[in-house]
Order: structure tokens, then sequence, then C-alpha cells
């Protein structure tokens, strides 16, 4: 059982470090995405701060909602791990 528990622990651990660093180049994309974009679209309208603000703003919900998104679909599986090592354990 002690093995079993430390397995669970070491999944958990890794899945968590694959969260944390998903969510942030995540993060970093969109954010990076927005500003390049709207500094692009301000370059083309001829509109200095307006698109890079709007969409730098706009990036930070939706970087924070996918975040979430990942933090979730990654607790699913955990989740989902842990129900069928534990069905096989009780086998």
């Amino acid at each position: 059982m002690a093995q079993s528990e430390q397995n669970r622990r070491n999944m958990a651990n890794t899945l968590i470090v694959v969260v944390v660093v998903l969510g942030g180049f995540l993060a970093l994309a969109v954010i990076l995405s927005a500003m390049f974009g709207g500094l692009w679209l301000d370059k083309i309208f001829g509109t200095k701060p307006v698109f890079t603000l709007a969409l730098s703003f706009a990036g930070i919900p939706l970087s924070i909602i996918m975040m979430l998104f990942v933090a979730r679909k990654t607790l699913a599986r955990l989740t989902e791990r842990y129900e069928a090592e534990k069905k096989k354990n009780t086998n």
C-alpha cells in the first residue's frame, strides 16, 4: 500500500508541475500575441495605443480562462487515473 500511495503522490506532483508550466506558457503566448497583434493593428490604422491596450486587457481574462480549462482537464485525468488504480488495487 505504501508504494501505491507514493506512486499517486508522484503522479500528482508531476501533473501539478505540468499544469503550472503549461498554464504559464499559455498565458505568455496569449499576452504576447495580444500585444503584438495590437501593435500591428495600431500601425495599420494609425491609432497608437488603442488596439494594443484593448487587446492586452482582453488577453488577461482569456489567459486565465485557458489556464482554468487546462487545470480542470488535468484534474479530470488525475481523478480518472486515481479511480482506475484504486479499482485495479481492489481487484
